[in-house]
């Protein structure tokens, strides 16, 4: 049996390509957790610093999400530019894509870990939260399907063809 054929018309974007896994966006999410609290904190009109308190209580903690946020920055433009205009390069990094993200997701865990042992800031239990789900998030991207799918294929242009048109007869 094919690869693709256990999907549907509707699971295919307009390049002939399987529409990206939600996994790609839910280990952005996790990565960019640091950028999102900011956002969602600045649309909040009555206390702009509540949320970010709420989720990190101290101040480094944040700065350093918004640091170790960069690598995950990168996997975002990454794929925005995951189009059929790209250049080479970028073409060559897409599926170089999961190798990428587990390197940010150590990079990022790697270092909120240092902060809870060296500065002996944060709670062990918070750790090992993001941990878990950090860990989860790699197994899902490399145990999903779609995803090892959308890793191996890139989009295209496609050529449409002309349609086929009928010439009215003279009467």
């Amino acid at each position: 049996m094919h690869p693709l054929a256990q999907y549907s018309f509707e699971d295919f974007d307009k390049h002939n390509c399987l529409k990206l896994s939600f996994s790609f966006y839910f280990m952005l999410i996790f990565l960019l957790r640091g950028y999102a609290m900011g956002i969602l904190s600045l649309s909040n009109m009555r206390d702009k610093l509540s949320l970010i308190q709420w989720f990190y209580p101290e101040s480094t903690a944040f700065y350093l999400s918004l640091v170790t946020g960069i690598p995950g920055l990168l996997l975002f433009v990454l794929l925005l530019a995951r189009r059929p205009a790209a250049s080479e390069w970028l073409k060559s990094l897409w599926p170089k894509f999961l190798l990428l993200g587990t390197i940010a997701v150590f990079i990022d865990l790697s270092f909120y870990w240092a902060q809870f042992f060296i500065l002996q800031q944060g709670k062990l239990s918070w750790l090992i939260a993001q941990s878990v789900i950090g860990g989860t998030l790699l197994l899902l991207m490399k145990t999903s399907h779609r995803a090892t799918i959308n890793l191996a294929e890139f989009p295209e242009e496609i050529e449409e063809k002309p349609k086929n048109r009928r010439k009215n007869d003279r009467c």
